[in-house]
C-alpha cells in the first residue's frame, strides 16, 4: 500500500514517484513528499493504517525537506522497535 504524506503548508503540485506497482501492492510504502509530515505519519500509525512492526519503506522526494522528514520518521520507527528503511530517493528533473 502506498501512503503519500504532504504537509498542509505546501500547496504546489508535487509529482508522485513512479514506483514498482507490485512492490507497492505487497509492502508498506510511504512517500514523504515534503518536510513537516512527521505528525501525519504518527497519525497513520495510531489509526492502524501503518504497522511499524512490518517493514516500512520510506521514499524521500527531492525537495521541500522531504529527506529530513524521512530521516526523522525512520529514527522514530527505530526508537519504537519497528522496522523501516529508506528504499529510494528520487530527484525532480529540471
Amino acid at each position: 500500500m502506498l501512503h503519500i504524506l504532504v504537509s498542509s503548508l505546501h500547496h504546489e503540485a508535487l509529482p508522485v514517484p513512479d514506483l514498482n506497482a507490485d512492490f507497492v501492492e505487497h509492502h508498506q510504502v510511504v512517500a514523504v513528499m515534503t518536510g513537516g509530515t512527521e505528525q501525519l505519519f504518527l497519525a497513520k500509525v495510531q489509526q492502524g493504517e501503518i504497522d511499524i512492526h512490518q517493514p516500512v519503506y520510506l521514499v524521500a522526494g527531492g525537495q521541500s525537506n522531504s529527506l529530513a522528514a524521512c530521516c526523522e520518521i525512520l529514527s522514530w520507527i527505530n526508537q519504537h522497535g519497528g522496522t523501516g528503511e529508506m528504499k529510494l530517493v528520487w530527484k525532480q528533473s529540471n
